[in-house]
């Protein structure tokens, strides 16, 4: 539970409860060692606030109690495990959905999740607040799998998250062809120039890899690390726009974190994308839709530190 999670509740619950609703709050994500248990957040055995989360530069873990997220003066009910794994739940959800409520649901296995969203969705004024774990039993759409066929990849990120940076140093350290660009947050260089060391790269035949020198002592204040880690973001998405908008051989673009992902698409004026079945391990990757420009260019998203130490590197193995 990081970022500014109560804001954004707030924000969704205010809308919704005009419209009548009340709410199932079930952030668990089992498959992924998150599970919830007497109200409070998990990663594994540890509290959040006890994990590496609590150290997350910018967005740091500071409660594992999911009803301190809940503002105003709204009726907040706990389920526990026995109670989400009874017979009687969609009963339970309907007798406390009263409008504006929010029901905070204990969970640990794949099969709790699955069974709160089908309680759930018999109940229409109920929203869904949660992970994808929610979304467990859903079956993918079948897909024609095919092989993805790159010339150029360029892997970048402004994420500090020790994952990632286990991920980035194991890429470096075992891919023989390839150059990784360290961008100074206390001396930003121009967007031009990584750009152009990125295309010296490719000219190579490397495949690149971008990221921040996380070496760098961070400001105490945590309002101005965010600010500088806006800026950085909004350098390496101007930066990817630039080198996508001008190849000329097929290119797989690895964005690693949401707000870099969320930044290039509104630099690039991106409104959609195509998701395609491909052969990455990494996840399905996308084709821009619209800009002419963009028509080479395949693009992998993915949160920061999805994955293994490898989980980078199977990449360049084309």
């Amino acid at each position: 539970m990081r970022g500014n999670l109560t804001s954004e509740l707030d924000a969704f619950m205010s809308e919704a409860t005009t419209a009548g609703c009340s709410f199932l709050f079930a952030p668990a994500l089992p498959n992924q060692g998150r599970v919830t248990a007497g109200g409070h957040q998990y990663h594994g055995s540890q509290l959040i606030t006890e994990s590496e989360a609590a150290t997350d530069p910018l967005a740091p873990a500071s409660n594992s109690e999911l009803k301190s997220f809940i503002s105003g003066e709204r009726p907040i009910h706990q389920l526990d495990l026995e109670q989400v794994r009874d017979p009687s739940l969609a009963e339970l959800l309907q007798r406390l959905s009263t409008r504006g409520a929010v029901i905070i649901a204990d969970a640990a296995t794949d099969d709790d999740m699955v069974r709160l969203r089908r309680a759930a969705l018999n109940l229409p004024q109920v929203a869904l607040i949660g992970s994808s774990g929610i979304l467990t039993d859903i079956p993918a759409l079948p897909q024609v799998a095919a092989p993805l066929i790159f010339t150029n990849l360029l892997i970048i990120t402004a994420s500090r998250r020790k994952e990632v940076k286990d991920q980035l140093r194991h890429f470096a350290e075992h891919v023989e062809s390839s150059r990784s660009i360290w961008v100074d947050p206390d001396d930003l260089p121009a967007a031009t120039t990584i750009c152009e060391s990125i295309r010296t790269a490719f000219a190579d035949g490397s495949s690149c890899l971008v990221a921040i020198e996380s070496s760098t002592i961070l400001d105490p204040d945590l309002q101005q690390r965010r600010l500088q880690a806006a800026e950085i973001v909004n350098l390496l998405a101007n930066c990817l726009q630039a080198v996508c908008a001008n190849q000329n051989v097929p290119l797989l673009a690895v964005i690693l974190g949401g707000d870099l992902a969320q930044a290039f698409c509104a630099s690039a004026g991106i409104e959609a994308l195509s998701v395609q079945e491909s052969s990455l391990k990494g996840g399905a990757a996308s084709k821009v839709l619209g800009p002419k420009g963009f028509q080479d260019v395949s693009i992998l998203m993915r949160s920061g530190g999805f994955g293994d130490a490898d989980a980078l590197s199977y990449l360049a193995e084309k």
